[in-house]
């Protein structure tokens, strides 16, 4: 069974917090959502052994996420098989636009405002509050959100699978001609928290950039070990990055810098990490497909 031996990948999880749940997470919507097949739970508990997470902690989670609706399970004799559920896929895909969007797009200048009901049951405000924070809307007050690049199908959908259509006025917003625009950079910075932001970025890059020049040398399993990774602490800062336009981030961002380095690892790991998958993972029918296009397309052509 394959180790990580190397001193170098090893100091890549010094520091991090990996909880079995996440890891799988991980895991599962990087490599498996793509493909849409059910996975042997024995071969994700492989897998999971190269980050040092034990089997127990691995079938825990694998039951937790399933109450928690974001698995489905099959048996077939004495196996286990899991995928993603419908919910669970759609919540998935909708990470993965911002996730594999290394390349933010031009600004148009407008804002998009939600104005939430205030009579909105506690429970359904703080799920849409959850989701509307992985889009990085910024909260402005208990129920008012603002943010300037949104995913309109993200959005839709969000709004949509927390019952709350009839509860969330979607809003679009400018800056009136001539205005001082320092008020409002004030004010996103205080909302977003910018200085702790540009903190992770400096501390992502400074962990995985030392991989860059020796990606494509690392051996399959080690390739897998490093994406999964890249993958799980770049999801992690991207959870507080406002995605900002550049007009209202400092002219030395660090995540400029991050997400380009995000972006060329991936695609140097990309081709040795799948090997390992496809040689470790069984799925209910055989062997896990060769890497799809969902997933060659999350990097664009140079």
């Amino acid at each position: 069974m394959a180790a990580i031996s190397n001193p170098a990948l090893l100091a890549l999880k010094k520091g991090l917090v990996l909880r079995a749940n996440s890891l799988l997470m991980t895991m599962v919507g990087d490599a498996l959502a793509p493909r849409k097949q059910a996975v042997w739970l024995g071969s994700l508990i492989e897998a999971a052994e190269l980050f040092e997470v034990s089997s127990r902690r691995v079938r825990t989670s694998a039951f937790r996420l399933t109450a928690d609706g974001w698995f489905s399970v099959t048996r077939i004799g004495r196996r286990s098989y899991y995928q993603l559920s419908a919910p669970g896929l759609a919540r998935v895909l909708h990470a993965d636009r911002r996730i594999y969007e290394f390349k933010l797009p031009a600004w148009d200048g407008l804002w998009t405002i939600l104005m939430l009901d205030p009579r909105m049951r506690a429970s359904q405000r703080q799920d849409l509050r959850r989701e509307l924070k992985w889009q990085s809307f910024g909260q402005l007050s208990p129920t008012v959100f603002a943010h300037p690049q949104v995913d309109r199908t993200s959005l839709e959908a969000i709004i949509g699978s927390a019952g709350a259509n009839n509860a969330v006025a979607v809003l679009q917003a400018h800056s009136l001609p001539g205005q001082d625009s320092a008020p409002l950079q004030a004010i996103m910075g205080q909302t977003f928290k910018l200085p702790q932001v540009a903190h992770m970025w400096a501390q992502f890059v400074r962990r995985f950039a030392p991989l860059r020049e020796r990606a494509t040398t690392l051996a399959p399993h080690e390739a897998f070990y490093v994406r999964t990774l890249l993958i799980h602490e770049y999801r992690r800062v991207l959870l507080r990055d406002p995605n900002l336009p550049a007009e209202f981030l400092p002219a030395d961002w660090p995540g400029v810098q991050g997400r380009a380095l995000c972006e060329a690892l991936y695609r140097d790991l990309l081709t040795h990490s799948e090997r390992y998958l496809v040689d470790t993972l069984q799925t209910s029918r055989g062997a896990l497909k060769q890497t799809p296009r969902a997933i060659e397309q999350r990097l664009p052509r140079m």
